[in-house]
């Protein structure tokens, strides 16, 4: 349903280096950085793997993920990013594209803290078992915890809303996969009359939790984060 296509213009060859932090945090004031994120699942979709991260500039619970190198596909990157922070290596179609969204943060943790970042991220879903998610192995100075979360208690609880955003949009892409498969399979009227419904259902949903977000129209949604509890309103 979702698909974050790379073009390749002429001859491209990455050239990647260390920035120490201060030239990075240069950088970070001029430019959006590219991220990869994961949401991993279990296989039903149930429930959500999450990771509660220590640093900023989202030390909550979070996506699995980050930042893209020059030349890779989000798909590579995502796989790059669950084998440095899962010690897991997977393949890359195992990573499926079901968002982008854009990120504005007001901390950062380069110097000074304060300039904040941003970024464009390509969030994927990652549906791992129970034996994959326990060989994995965490940065204990990124994360804090890590938990297995019921998709049910994030949407009703006290989480970022993107996180909120890329369960629905995980629905709703699960809904147009089982709506394709039935026809292509020449399935009943009847069956693909009942998962366009649903389709639709679904991602109504999904476009209604946006609209009550603020953010109609494309509009920006303001997040605030106090006392263990967000807050969100469309952006002035």
């Amino acid at each position: 349903m979702q698909r974050t296509l790379q073009f390749i213009t002429g001859e491209f060859t990455p050239r990647h280096c260390f920035l120490p932090d201060d030239e990075y945090g240069r950088c970070l004031d001029t430019v959006v950085k590219a991220c990869s994120d994961v949401l991993v699942t279990d296989a039903s979709g149930s429930k959500v793997f999450l990771g509660q991260r220590k640093v900023e500039p989202q030390p909550d619970w979070w996506y699995i993920g980050g930042r893209s190198k020059p030349g890779e596909t989000p798909e590579a990157a995502a796989a790059r990013n669950v084998r440095r922070e899962l010690k897991l290596d997977l393949p890359l179609e195992r990573f499926e594209v079901v968002a982008n969204y854009s990120f504005v943060w007001q901390f950062r943790q380069q110097p000074p803290a304060g300039n904040g970042t941003a970024d464009i991220s390509t969030v994927h879903r990652l549906a791992l078992g129970d034996a994959e998610v326990a060989g994995a192995v965490f940065d204990e100075k990124e994360y804090a915890a890590t938990k297995w979360w019921p998709a049910e208690d994030v949407l009703s609880g006290d989480f970022h809303p993107a996180l909120k955003q890329a369960i629905r949009d995980v629905r709703a892409a699960d809904a147009f996969k089982r709506l394709r498969e039935l026809v292509v399979a020449g399935g009943a009227d009847a069956d693909v009359a009942t998962a366009a419904r649903l389709l639709v259902e679904t991602a109504g949903a999904r476009d209604a939790a946006v609209d009550a977000l603020g953010g109609a129209d494309g509009a920006p949604v303001a997040v605030s984060f106090a006392n263990g509890r967000y807050t969100y309103r469309r952006a002035a």
